[in-house]
């Protein structure tokens, strides 16, 4: 700031160059005027008066718990243990925050209009108008005199609270105090807050002039409906900046904070409120003579015009579902890694002027988009639909498998044109039951991995009783009617058996094992996921889209897991790194397992059982495709997950159910599968087919697929798997079930008259035949 710090050393000294513009301005403005000489001594008499005031209080306060006994080391503690207020994250600055691609192109820009609408305006540019002095009046009229309390004030409202039955008609709180409380976000109500309140708006008031301190204050304070800032509030309500605001505007924008949602200017009842409150704050300007005789019946007397229209809180760009996603991320992350409040995070993205480095990819975000646009994949027949409450939904992750692992590529997170910021993404907000999708990720995946089974261990696909609430009933059902009988783990998979998935869940994984594998790839589940109803995405809390993208993207990364990010690095105005992500993987599945899943997971869309056969555009491509089907119960939820050595893409399609359940129609029952084969087909468009890498160490063996073991030629059908090195379950022994057929024995020629030709009179008669 242009002032220097304040000295409160008790010894005579020169007014500030900020008291001096007012008196200049009250001059040449008709406000009343006084003997400044004998004002001054009577205000540095008080000054001094109030400091030793507020010394003896706070002697008279240690004393009280010193005598207290157990209170002195109360108070010591309190005060130890007071979090330092951090000012060095706000800046006096109004530079926009841009956001850029994976290349460095700007994706969007940030300029302070959010959903917590706030835009920094420095002190200088307000000094023309009354609002420091309307605020100063309501909230701290001895702002200029304190050393950060004001022991006047305490008392006062104590004495209030006293005369009106426990509740004051004033706070205590001073303007310092209040810049505290907004900076370091506490609000609980507490001797202890209090007191480290006290401390910090003490220590404040040491490190930063009165100007810079009324600078954070008016920049901080909540004007009611999501508006933070006086600059935000005079757009809001007014329609103008604040340095064009009016001595009844300045008066009416200072009575909102003390009760925000009373004071609301955007109701009828709030309007009225606020300007009853507005014509207090003009007597108490009046009153300390801030304001002359005529500009206070004026003031009074003026109609304030109100901004027609209520201001939108978006800003007027729409970012794309990605950049969203980005806002919160790099906010949530300046509270977990930084310790900035969450109002302070907001204040620094929209106006700390910071460069976002994300992960875009344009062209993948802008393709992807353009399915998300398109009816014909929301809906098969339109017209079927127009008396469903609500239209069908989706949303998409991408993840990059083969470049920077880990790094989200695109994100879509609803169906249609996007109209607003910071609405719901359901790619990141929404959690959905994610039906058969889970069961690479707790089922086959961990038990191949453990080398409890192979692609060719054989199970039956028969009545099984797994649920422990019902033992009697069968459970779980299959898609199709009937069973199957004996089959693969391959078929099982590729046809998405209930039955097998979850014996095997129950019987040969177990559900802590499984339970510690879905961890480490980024799903958490909650406490009561412990029975079959796991294996085939019966969850509590359900999954998100970008969860599950970033799961089965382990898969595409030869068994490795990272955490998913949509940024790179985050850097202040000055170009210093202020968070960065670097991946940390970890070795989930080993790489042959990894292989091997997605050697079966291709034939989901590959083999004429495959529960994705109908991806034939996938299906047909040089580049290798894995994936698998999801669908919940009641047909709620339609998934599908899977990748490529490019891309990892997972897809939601369903709808809100915001006003009830809803199924999806039959028509529409393959729109998952048909949205993340149009999004894939278009991002992988003009790119070098590639083939997912068999590792060396994996093992091909033709085996049989009706008892599991080394096929013969006697084999009716076949198939080649590929087996881990090293499982002891892996098939060693040729089939015993095929064998030759026997070679039939000749048949004796034999004469009329031989016995043995059974046709003599001489038969037995009760000889049994042959």
């Amino acid at each position: 700031m242009a002032d220097k710090k304040r000295s409160y050393a008790p010894t005579p000294r020169r007014r500030s160059s900020s008291v001096v513009r007012r008196e200049f301005r009250r001059r040449v403005s008709g406000k009343p005027t006084s003997d400044r000489t004998a004002w001054s001594i009577t205000r540095y008499a008080g000054r001094t008066l109030g400091r030793v005031i507020s010394l003896t209080l706070i002697i008279l306060l240690i004393a009280a718990f010193l005598i207290g006994g157990i209170g002195g080391g109360m108070l010591v503690g309190y005060i130890l243990t007071a979090e330092p207020v951090a000012t060095d994250h706000i800046r006096n600055t109004n530079e926009t925050t841009r956001i850029v691609d994976a290349n460095g192109s700007e994706i969007a820009i940030l300029t302070g209009s959010q959903n917590i609408n706030r835009e920094y305006i420095s002190l200088a540019r307000v000094r023309d108008t009354h609002l420091i002095d309307a605020f100063m009046a309501i909230e701290d009229e001895r702002y200029e005199d304190h050393i950060g309390i004001d022991p006047r004030r305490i008392g006062s409202a104590v004495l209030s609270m006293l005369v009106n039955g426990g509740t004051p008609t004033h706070g205590g709180s001073t303007i310092t105090q209040q810049t505290v409380k907004l900076i370091s976000g506490e609000s609980q109500r507490s001797a202890q807050r209090k007191i480290q309140e006290w401390y910090n708006a003490v220590r404040l008031e040491q490190e930063k002039s009165k100007d810079e301190i009324l600078e954070l204050y008016l920049n901080l304070v909540p004007m009611g409906n999501s508006y933070v800032g006086i600059q935000a509030a005079a757009q809001a309500y007014f329609a103008k900046d604040a340095a064009d605001l009016s001595l009844a505007e300045c008066a009416f924008l200072a009575g909102v904070p003390n009760r925000p949602s009373t004071y609301n200017p955007l109701t009828e009842t709030g309007r009225r409120n606020a300007l009853r409150r507005m014509r207090i704050v003009l007597g108490k300007m009046h009153e300390l003579e801030m304001i002359s005789d005529e500009a206070y019946q004026d003031a009074l007397n003026t109609e304030l015009v109100f901004r027609q229209t209520p201001q939108e809180v978006s800003a007027t760009q729409v970012n794309s579902y990605f950049v969203d996603y980005v806002i919160k991320q790099v906010q949530n992350d300046l509270m977990e890694r930084r310790g900035y409040t969450e109002q302070m995070a907001s204040i620094a993205v929209y106006n700390y002027g910071l460069r976002i480095e994300t992960t875009m990819d344009q062209k993948v975000q802008s393709e992807i988009e353009k399915t998300f646009l398109d009816q014909s994949l929301f809906a098969t027949d339109p017209a079927a639909l127009a008396d469903y409450p609500e239209r069908p939904n989706g949303s998409i992750a991408i993840i990059d498998n083969l470049n920077n692992p880990g790094q989200i590529k695109g994100l879509v997170g609803g169906y249609g044109r996007k109209e607003g910021n910071l609405v719901l993404n359901r790619a990141v907000d929404s959690k959905r039951q994610p039906g058969s999708s889970i069961k690479p990720l707790v089922v086959y995946g961990p038990s191949l991995d453990t080398g409890r089974i192979t692609p060719a261990s054989i199970f039956t696909d028969m009545a099984m009783y797994l649920d422990p609430d019902n033992p009697t009933t069968p459970y779980p059902k299959n898609s199709y009617t009937g069973f199957r009988g004996n089959m693969t783990v391959y078929e099982a998979l590729v046809r998405s058996v209930n039955t097998i998935a979850a014996h095997i869940y129950v019987n040969v994984i177990g559900n802590e094992t499984a339970l510690q594998y879905v961890d480490d790839v980024g799903i958490t589940l909650g406490a009561m996921d412990v029975n079959a109803s796991v294996a085939l995405g019966g969850l509590t809390y359900g999954v998100s889209t970008l969860e599950m993208a970033g799961a089965y993207s382990t898969f595409a990364n030869d068994g490795l897991f990272t955490e998913p990010y949509a940024y790179t690095r985050v850097l202040d105005i000055e170009g210093r790194i202020l968070l960065e992500n670097r991946p940390v993987f970890k070795q989930v599945y080993k790489p042959e397992t990894a292989f091997v899943i997605s050697h079966i997971l291709e034939d989901v869309i590959k083999s004429p059982m495959g529960t994705a056969r109908r991806l034939t555009e996938a299906a047909a491509s040089e580049t290798s495709f894995a994936g698998k089907t999801g669908t919940t119960n009641d047909n709620r939820d339609k998934w599908f997950c899977g990748y490529s050595p490019y891309y990892t893409a997972a897809v939601w399609y369903g709808y809100d159910n915001r006003l009830g359940p809803i199924s999806v129609p039959s028509d529409d029952s393959q729109n998952a599968m048909r949205i993340w084969q149009d999004a894939m087909m278009r991002i992988h468009q003009g790119l070098e087919p590639l083939q997912f890498e068999r590792p060396e160490s994996v093992e091909s063996k033709t085996i049989c697929t009706v008892s599991g073991q080394i096929a013969t030629e006697y084999c009716p059908t076949r198939r080649t798997e590929y087996f881990i090195p090293g499982v002891v379950m892996n098939p060693s022994d040729s089939c015993a079930l095929h064998k030759p057929e026997p070679t039939p024995a000749p048949t004796p020629v034999v004469s009329e008259t031989d016995p043995a030709a059974g046709g003599g009179e001489n038969n037995a008669p009760d000889q049994p035949a042959g």
